[in-house]
């Protein structure tokens, strides 16, 4: 159970954007707690800003009441093993990885009692410690585990109050991982599908003979600058709702595009509706 009244009792262990940020946020709330990344860009950057970086693993995770594990997806899962040989057993251990499926985090039923995912929807398309920041998480919704114990939710709900989320949803490994698919995977795979169509069309974007993307297009594919070693190993293990999902994109553009082309303007107003109209519910708090 996390105690904030003693010494370092929480341990985040990653200091990339997710672990960086929860980092920040517990030093301005004045929590103690200690740190330890294998980057050592990150852990320089994590000690310049106050963070005190342990030298191991274990020396991070010793006597703690909690652990955020905040490392790649195909990280978690050996970790998360080193991590429950180094923490008391009473420890709380959470990781905020953006899959929760036992199968796609590699773990043992064992290790999986152990561990519950949680995972804050808030991220950068940036990486590491140096796109961290502390009001990361304020006011955002964090999936927690359904299968998580009495102790694991109330442990999970104060920690992510203190790093400023708004709301927590309970859900299943395998239903997160679903809705990740059309939240998460499928606006970044689209992202990435309209900026390869630009540069195939534009291939010299500091051309100045060419005509600039506007504001539209930069909001667009602003996804498409995030790193395919961040979404290779999500992409490895992402469920079969994510190829639902694409195949969805796909038809939608294909009748679109026949809908331009035949010059059918009832079929693209209904479409054009259906995408405001949704689009509209989202700001007027119609999303998850």
């Amino acid at each position: 159970m996390i105690d904030v009244k003693r010494g370092a009792d929480v341990a985040v262990i990653g200091l990339g954007v997710i672990g960086g940020s929860v980092a920040l946020r517990l030093l301005e709330r004045g929590t103690a707690h200690r740190a330890f990344t294998t980057g050592a860009a990150d852990a320089a950057l994590a000690r310049r800003a106050g963070i005190l970086v342990a030298a191991s693993l274990e020396e991070a995770v010793r006597d703690v009441g909690l652990v955020l594990i905040a490392v790649p997806v195909n990280h978690v899962c050996g970790v998360a093993e080193q991590v429950i040989a180094a923490a008391p057993n009473g420890a709380t251990i959470l990781h905020a990885a953006s899959l929760q499926r036992e199968d796609a985090l590699g773990l043992m039923p064992e290790t999986a009692a152990r561990v519950v995912g949680t995972h804050p929807l808030a991220g950068s398309h940036r990486t590491g410690f140096a796109a961290a920041v502390a009001d990361l998480f304020q006011g955002a919704l964090v999936y927690v585990e359904q299968r998580a114990g009495a102790q694991q939710r109330e442990d999970a709900e104060f920690f992510w109050s203190l790093a400023g989320a708004g709301r927590i949803e309970y859900r299943s490994g395998a239903a997160h991982d679903d809705a990740m698919a059309w939240m998460s995977h499928l606006p970044q795979l689209a992202s990435t599908a309209l900026a390869a169509a630009l540069a195939r069309a534009q291939p010299d974007a500091n051309d100045s003979e060419r005509v600039p993307i506007g504001p539209g297009g930069r909001d667009a594919t602003r996804l498409a600058m995030s790193a395919l070693g961040m979404w290779r190993p999500i992409l490895e293990r992402a469920p079969v709702a994510t190829l639902t999902a694409l195949a969805a994109f796909e038809a939608s553009v294909r009748r679109l595009r026949a809908a331009v082309e035949a010059r059918d303007w009832p079929a693209v107003e209904d479409i054009w509706s259906a995408a405001s109209q949704w689009r509209s519910a989202v700001d007027h708090g119609g999303e998850e």
